[in-house]
This record gives structure tokens, C-alpha cells and sequence, in this order.
């Protein structure tokens, strides 16, 4: 992957306008946060990051495509999203640290946006209001998923019996893909 400054192209400023995480931002604020990040060219087989990896860097997908994969706990490969254009990606590392918990690969050669948690930090010692926007935005993005996993617990309480079966199965499956390998 080549690294550059973000510039001012109409497809950058589309995606950036286009996000959630930037809707609350006025003009200034979000050149100031254009300004923090870096244009990646991606390649098919690029790897953005691997589980485990540090949490150094939230990733806006210009162009292209990502796939977000994990490791299961039998050590099987898992695809858990496809990503492209206006996808974000990565976007707890500018609150929290920590490791990550998924790999992010190109599976079809694009663009991405880079801000790296030491720039964002860095408009946040500033008292940019931008940095504290995205902060708030970020903590809705959060509350807002964890509701959403709360529902889906509650859901797999009050029907267990529905949820053992498509387990059951996911699990017959698993092992008879192992007992190929």
C-alpha cells in the first residue's frame, strides 16, 4: 500500500460527507480532519490489519472492496462483512486501544482514507471541536450496537429452543468441514 496526504479529490470529500460519523461537522472542522489523514492505494491480497494487531488507525473505504474475516475458536477463518465505499472501519481505535479483533484484507484493489489514532489525538489536545463530534458519534455508533446485542440476546432467551436448532446445525456443519481437513 502507497500512503499519501488526503487531498481534496471529489470522491474523498463524497465519502467523508456521506459518513455518519461526519454529518455533525461543519466545513472547517472536517477540512481539519481531512487534513489528519493519509490516502492509502490498497491492492487485492493488502492486508489493512490482522486480529490481534494493535488498534492504531480508523480506515474510510474511497474505493474497493474489504472483507472482514476472524479466526474462530476452532481456528476456522469466518467471514463476518463485506466493506465498500463509505464504510468505515476501525473506528474504535481512536477511543480505545487494545488489540483488534478481526483481520481486514483487499479483495478488490481501491482507496482508502487512513486516520491514525496519534492525529486524531493530536486534533484532540488541540481542542478541535471536530475530535469531540466524532467522539460523541463514535459513543452513539456504540450504545446503538450494544442495544442492538442486547435485543439479540433477549431474542435468543425467549425462544432458545429455535436458536438450539440453527446452533445445532452451524455445529454438524463445523464438524464435518473439520473432519475434511
Amino acid at each position: 500500500m502507497s500512503s499519501t496526504p488526503a487531498g481534496e479529490s471529489p470522491l474523498e470529500s463524497s465519502v467523508f460527507t456521506s459518513l455518519e460519523l461526519f454529518q455533525h461537522l461543519s466545513a472547517e472542522e472536517l477540512a481539519r480532519v481531512k487534513e489528519a489523514c493519509t490516502t492509502e492505494a490498497t491492492e487485492v491480497g493488502d492486508l489493512l490489519f490482522e486480529q490481534g494487531d494493535d488498534s492504531d488507525a480508523l480506515y474510510i473505504v474511497c474505493s474497493g472492496q474489504l472483507e472482514v474475516s476472524a479466526v474462530s475458536p476452532v481456528g476456522e477463518k469466518v467471514v463476518l462483512a463485506t466493506l465498500e465505499q463509505g464504510t468505515v472501519v476501525g473506528e474504535m481505535s481512536l477511543i480505545e486501544g487494545g488489540p483488534r479483533s478481526a483481520t481486514v484484507g483487499v479483495v478488490r484493489a481501491g482507496q482508502v482514507l487512513k486516520l491514525r489514532r496519534t492525529s486524531f489525538e493530536a486534533l484532540r489536545q488541540a481542542g478541535s471541536l471536530a475530535a469531540y463530534k466524532i467522539i460523541l458519534e463514535l459513543a452513539r455508533t456504540v450504545g446503538e450496537r450494544r442495544r442492538r446485542t442486547d435485543e439479540r440476546v433477549q431474542e435468543l432467551f425467549e425462544d432458545p429452543d429455535r436458536h438450539i436448532d440453527a446452533f445445532e446445525s452451524q455445529l454438524h456443519e463445523m464438524l464435518g468441514r473439520l473432519r475434511k481437513a
